[in-house]
């Protein structure tokens, strides 16, 4: 069998004005914590993007640098050959 539901209202359960309150003010930090989330990960985007151009920079210094102990090692040698042979000259 079928059981009614009476329509008077008598066993409606309404949403009472600090239940409808507590549930916007729910609402409005759901809202406020997607809002903040949108913005961390917009913030973590761009980091990303500063991280990846600091590493090309870091990667073009290395490449540099080992340019520069290459030259360095050139003249070391330079010098030294130049030095053996003012030794090597009799005054």
């Amino acid at each position: 069998m079928r059981e009614e539901i009476p329509l008077d209202g008598q066993n409606e359960k309404t949403v009472s004005e600090e239940d409808r309150n507590l549930l916007g003010a729910l609402e409005e930090k759901v809202n406020h914590l997607l809002a903040k989330y949108q913005e961390l990960l917009r913030e973590k985007e761009r980091l990303a993007d500063e991280v990846e151009v600091e590493r090309g920079k870091r990667i073009r210094l290395e490449k540099k640098l080992e340019l520069l102990s290459q030259d360095r090692e050139k003249v070391k040698v330079r010098i030294d050959h130049l030095l053996h042979r003012l030794r090597s000259i009799d005054l």
